[in-house]
């Protein structure tokens, strides 16, 4: 199965990464920003990961604005959701990522605008 080379969110969820990028990272600079950006990418991936459920496929194109090897350099990611429970048969693991970090960001955006604080005391108090 071709691997997508780049992934990345809607527009929609795109911007509410950002908007969330801006309330918790105001003072950085553009490669901190980079830095953020992938990490919070990587968060809502592994917090899906660790649900178990399967994300929902995207509700309209991507952006494809990450670039895989940038993205996920040694292959963790790839193997995490490879090696998932959760991963449909006929799905590009990238493009299943993409689908779990869309989940996530929807999320994280949700509890954030409620709470003021991304949601980790629903993933780590257990």
């Amino acid at each position: 199965m071709d691997e997508p080379t780049r992934i990345g969110l809607t527009a929609e969820a795109g911007a509410q990464l950002e908007d969330l990028l801006d309330e918790l990272n105001p003072n950085k600079g553009i490669e901190g920003i980079k830095l953020i950006k992938f990490d919070l990418y990587r968060l809502a991936v592994a917090l899906g990961l660790k649900k178990s459920e399967v994300a929902p496929p995207l509700a309209g194109n991507s952006t494809s604005s990450l670039r895989v090897s940038e993205l996920d350099p040694d292959g963790v990611l790839y193997l995490a959701a490879e090696q998932s429970e959760v991963l449909p048969a006929d799905a590009p693991v990238y493009g299943f990522i993409e689908r779990l970090a869309e989940a996530g960001v929807r999320e994280f955006y949700a509890f954030y605008q409620t709470t003021g604080q991304l949601p980790f005391d629903q993933y780590f108090d257990e």
